[in-house]
């Protein structure tokens, strides 16, 4: 799992998208957080796909930029000496450049393979319109670690599918496990790049009173929450319901244990049962509609929710993306 440490300033952040001749990249500035995910990678904390997933979207944003390289495409494995600079980077030992080397090195051999689809011309402008780095509004996202472990290999789901009996509804916590589709892997990169605080659900679930501490609370794919997490949410006054299906399973935790267990909800205990909460503004109808092409926000009580299922679309969206920045 990627969490971001977002204490960049949007100056950093920006002048990393200029162009920059090669003899400039002494001076280029590397953002902070970059260097906590290189920790994690180097000290194998995340794998090495999370890795290069995250330097992928920083290099097609421009963020780090790598000047006119040809990718060679020899779909070489990440060399040690690339780890070590890693290592080395984040404790200070070697400068940006020599980092900044090794990512370039990644992507001539083709272990970081760009999307030339991929929107990553953004302007300055652009940048500033969907950045949150110089906000003086606290805004913070919930990385749903839950629903990620729900989804692991033998757990809630399962038992939904009939490979296991209820032993299948207490799931271990995976806190560095990938997040993946079901559970907002891009969502998370995508918006912890753009300056958003984060939060775990473990957080939330053991100090509710921490949300109150940010203006605007971003909720992802956290379909399966405790209580405690269900009333911090929903008695926050600024919610943006970013994922259809969120709060939607009752769980337990036993932080013992290192554990979660389903208590009620998507047809547990009784088939009738849908939400486990029984929330009036459950939005799971909207849950498979990926391709969001006529994506619009609706309000409710506290907050505003998204009428699709964006996983696939934030990275590309700047008016998505404008949208949930504006939302105050």
């Amino acid at each position: 799992m990627l969490v971001f440490v977002t204490s960049i300033l949007l100056g950093s952040f920006v002048q990393l998208g200029n162009a920059q001749t090669p003899s400039d990249a002494s001076t280029r500035l590397v953002p902070s957080w970059i260097k906590h995910t290189a920790l994690q990678w180097s000290q194998q904390e995340i794998s090495d796909d999370d890795f290069t997933n995250c330097m992928r979207w920083l290099v097609e944003h421009q963020i780090i930029p790598v000047e006119d390289i040809v990718e060679e495409e020899d779909n070489s494995v990440i060399p040690d000496s690339v780890k070590k600079i890693a290592y080395s980077w984040n404790h200070g030992q070697v400068p940006d450049v020599e980092f900044i080397h090794g990512v370039e090195y990644l992507v001539r051999h083709g272990v970081i393979e760009l999307d030339d689809n991929f929107v990553s011309q953004l302007s300055q402008d652009s940048l500033a319109q969907i950045s949150v780095q110089n906000d003086t509004r606290k805004s913070v996202m919930i990385i749903p670690v839950f629903t990620a472990s729900a989804y692991s290999e033998h757990g809630f789901y399962s038992y939904y599918d009939g490979k296991c009996n209820t032993v299948c509804l207490t799931s271990v916590i995976y806190t560095h496990a990938p997040l993946g589709y079901t559970a907002s892997g891009k969502g998370v990169d995508v918006l912890g790049s753009l300056g958003y605080y984060t939060l775990t659900d473990i957080d939330v679930d053991k100090n509710p009173e921490i949300l109150l501490q940010y203006d605007k609370v971003i909720l992802l794919h956290n379909e399966y929450v405790t209580q405690k997490e269900f009333n911090a949410i929903t008695t926050h006054s600024h919610v943006v319901y970013l994922y259809p299906n969120a709060l939607y399973g009752k769980i337990t935790v036993d932080y013992n244990s290192n554990t979660i267990t389903l208590v009620r909800g998507h047809n547990y205990p009784d088939v009738k049962i849908r939400n486990g909460f029984d929330w009036k503004f459950d939005n799971s109808r909207f849950e498979y509609d990926t391709h969001c092409n006529n994506w619009q926000f609706y309000n409710i009580t506290n907050g505003i929710m998204l009428d699709c299922y964006p996983e696939n679309h934030l990275a590309h969206n700047t008016k998505l993306l404008k949208a949930i920045k504006n939302y105050s």
